[in-house]
């Protein structure tokens, strides 16, 4: 099981809530007892987006960039994505 990037503290197998309008979608990630940081693995991520396809929620529009975890890596990866939006490109930081 992976560590929290924040904490350092092993991370649980949990469930999470996806939210679109009405309609809710659960799905299996990786949750730090203490900070409640949430992370997805390859499969868990790969899962995730197959459910959300198939329910017709997948939002084509959004970069999707998977990184390892490492702080400094998520941080700029985060400031990137601030100037991507001011220049009308929307990424989605989905896992770390």
């Amino acid at each position: 099981m992976d560590k929290c990037p924040r904490c350092r503290v092993e991370m649980k197998i949990d469930q999470d809530a996806y939210v679109r309008d009405d309609v809710i979608v659960l799905h299996q990630v990786e949750r730090c007892p203490e900070c409640g940081e949430i992370m997805l693995t390859e499969e868990q991520m790969d899962a995730f987006v197959e459910k959300l396809k198939r329910l017709n929620l997948w939002k084509e529009e959004y970069g999707i960039v998977k990184i390892r975890k490492n702080r400094p890596e998520y941080e700029k990866l985060v400031e990137i994505s601030k100037t991507l939006a001011e220049k009308g490109v929307k990424l989605k930081i989905i896992e770390m």
